[in-house]
């Protein structure tokens, strides 16, 4: 871990908009079935009817809108997520680059943008292509082995459920904020499939449901966590910034103890297509760690976990218990590769 100070952040201004890009655009994406509202949603390891799987989420139209032209910029606290200025020199394809020297980079950034006590942890997934197709548009293999496919559909990877897994890493009473830090990985600007996130602010606490997850970290051996859905809302407002150039990063929220309302806890994102891409755009290739910021005391932490742990369904909506926490998946077969 590293102990930083609180110099000031660097971040885009609206009025530093390249190319006038356009203020908005209108696509669809995957969101949450509502008939899963206030039921632990399943996937397809833990769904007891395969018809069941069908109705797990619906597609739905949305408005993404340029953040680039908000004024105030968007920050962590304000809506959940923050665009920022942070070149490096390295090479962001080899592993043990990003785990040592890009990882202490990282660390850093944290410290300057949002000034907490520490930072701990650390982990990354590449993302390069799209999920069940081959040839150029497909997935490739990643440096180290994590999934590769672009999220597509909308989600949070981290609840309550995630604390008993940072005990070792957090042992102590501190509050502390998980945040995504993600840019190109491959020195080229992001033209296609962006990162789609919503404000939290527009998010309300009865829009989210709880799912079996999978940490895709590593595509040898999927293991199992609880993330967080959402189901659809005309009020819910949903942000890129276009273009990304190599030297931005796009920080958000994935969890965040300190916030007592379930919708201000985290970002829910996904990548989503942007009919004014370039059919020939080259394929996105990013990279995003996680990380944990460290902030003061938790003066009853016990109580508080118990509280935020108490939200999750633990049963479905077909009135089967759920026993999907942590630990290996069951029957899982890693893909060929």
């Amino acid at each position: 871990m590293l102990r930083i100070d609180r110099p000031t952040a660097t971040s885009m201004s609206p009025r530093e908009i390249p190319d006038k890009p356009a203020k908005r655009f209108a696509t669809s994406a995957n969101f949450a079935h509502s008939r899963h509202r206030g039921f632990r949603v399943p996937n397809r390891y833990s769904a007891k009817d395969p018809e069941e799987l069908k109705t797990l989420g619906v597609r739905e139209d949305i408005v993404v809108s340029n953040a680039r032209y908000l004024d105030p910029a968007p920050t962590l606290d304000s809506h959940g997520f923050q665009l920022v200025v942070a070149p490096t020199d390295l090479d962001l394809l080899d592993t043990d680059i990003v785990r040592g020297p890009f990882f202490e980079e990282c660390r850093a950034l944290l410290g300057r943008v949002i000034g907490c006590d520490e930072v701990r942890g650390g982990g990354h997934e590449y993302r390069n292509g799209f999920g069940g197709r081959t040839g150029l548009r497909g997935v490739k293999p990643t440096p180290n082995g994590s999934g590769g496919a672009y999220a597509q559909g909308i989600h949070a990877d981290m609840c309550a459920a995630v604390e008993d897994r940072f005990l070792t890493l957090i042992p102590d009473e501190r509050h502390f904020e998980s945040i995504n830090i993600w840019r190109s990985a491959n020195r080229e600007t992001v033209r296609m499939m962006p990162l789609a996130v919503c404000d939290m602010r527009s998010v309300k606490p009865d829009d989210i449901v709880f799912g079996d997850g999978q940490n895709t970290g590593n595509i040898k051996q999927y293991t199992k966590v609880v993330d967080q859905r959402l189901i659809h809302g005309s009020h819910q407002r949903w942000y890129y910034f276009s273009d990304m150039g190599p030297d931005e990063v796009l920080l958000f929220r994935q969890y965040d103890t300190r916030q007592e309302e379930l919708n201000l806890r985290t970002v829910f994102h996904t990548a989503v297509e942007d009919p004014s891409s370039s059919s020939d755009a080259p394929m996105r290739y990013t990279i995003e760690v996680r990380m944990q910021a460290i902030y003061g005391e938790e003066t009853d932490k016990a109580a508080r976990v118990a509280r935020f742990k108490a939200q999750i369904p633990a049963v479905y909506a077909d009135g089967r218990p759920c026993d999907w926490w942590s630990g290996p998946i069951e029957g899982y077969v890693p893909p060929a590769r």
